[in-house]
């Protein structure tokens, strides 16, 4: 008999589950079929709503667990990997910015690489029953032959420099839906392919929690003895001056414009973060959203920059602008704010 990727196996059930499923469920299904039949469908629809939650994502305790365990050296299971992929989806999916870090998306998609490989069908062609609908979700003119790993190498080589959170989002949910609905001939072998991933997947899940609950993973505050805060550097970076203060996990700056009595400030080191990316990216740009600063050019007069947040906002020339990216590439180029905002991609995560 030809093998068709179905298994037969034998269920008890209490006589009282018996004529529910008589009284209710086979009605539900038109009342002719066997009580096995209706059982397979209640438990395949159950499945389904299971596997519809892929959207929650995980919550403090998992994060700090898999968290732990990688720190440890501890082989990461498959299961939490899958939460990982779970909550790189929702972070992406909550991003608010025009651009995400282009390293995190290629691991997700080289992850999504691995799995396919490992799965035993690398090699069907595109729109074969593999792990999950992959002709729907690889983006358009990537996929071409039968190789589908060759044309996931493309799809990384293809990569502009400019991200946007759809397509990482399109990379981490491939990648979630490989391991959901995937068979593993060596499940042990399929984590140790993904182990170098676990640390990009790590921080995007913990940017989602960032996202969803606007706390960091860890609480420097709650420990028994927190390190004091300590003052940076003073930087003057032609008409402005830059002010920071870091903690353990976090970073306050004060951008100021001494002429103007004006000034910038942050409240944490993701809008430090986002403070610096959005002034880079803004000079070789038009229009540059990111999850807290927003900065355009006006178009009356392109030599001028509109930077805001909320309800803030500060009118810039060209220089103005410059400076302070160039005094926060210079204070995130100091070398107690790099292993600052090293340690802060597992307090606030990254993406």
């Amino acid at each position: 008999m030809p093998h068709d990727d179905m298994r037969n196996f034998t269920v008890r059930f209490s006589e009282s589950g018996l004529q529910r499923i008589d009284t209710r469920a086979k009605p539900f299904y038109g009342g002719r079929m066997s009580t096995g039949e209706a059982i397979r469908r209640l438990a395949e629809e159950r499945l389904d709503q299971i596997e519809s939650q892929e959207t929650v994502e995980p919550g403090r305790d998992v994060l700090l667990r898999i968290l732990r365990n990688w720190r440890s050296g501890r082989a990461i299971p498959l299961e939490d990997i899958q939460i990982l992929a779970i909550g790189a989806t929702a972070a992406y999916r909550s991003c608010q910015a025009d651009f995400v870090s282009r390293d995190l998306v290629i691991s997700s998609i080289a992850a999504f690489r691995e799995t396919v490989l490992q799965s035993g069908r690398a090699h069907d062609a595109a729109g074969a029953p593999l792990p999950c609908n992959f002709d729907m979700a690889v983006p358009t003119g990537k996929v071409a032959g039968s190789d589908f790993p060759a044309s996931l190498d493309r799809w990384i080589d293809e990569l502009p420099d400019w991200i946007t959170p759809a397509e990482g989002e399109l990379a981490s949910r491939n990648l979630s839906a490989a391991l959901r609905h995937g068979t593993w001939p060596n499940e042990p072998q399929l984590c140790r392919a993904l182990a170098p991933h676990v640390s990009a997947l790590l921080q995007l899940a913990i940017r989602g929690y960032w996202y969803e609950k606007h706390r960091p993973l860890l609480a420097p505050h709650n420990k028994p003895r927190p390190a004091p805060p300590w003052q940076v550097n003073r930087l003057r970076q032609g008409p402005i001056s830059l002010d920071s203060t870091a903690g353990d996990h976090d970073l306050w700056l004060v951008v100021e414009f001494p002429d103007r009595r004006a000034a910038v400030l942050t409240n944490n080191l993701v809008e430090a973060q986002d403070l610096r990316n959005v002034t880079r990216l803004a000079l070789e740009n038009h229009l540059i959203r990111g999850d807290t600063f927003r900065c355009f050019r006006e178009i009356a007069d392109p030599e001028r920059f509109t930077l805001s947040r909320e309800s803030c906002w500060w009118r810039l020339e060209g220089p103005d602008l410059a400076s302070i990216a160039e005094g926060l590439d210079a204070l995130f180029h100091d070398p107690s704010i790099e292993n600052l905002a090293e340690r802060g991609q597992y307090v606030y995560g990254r993406v």
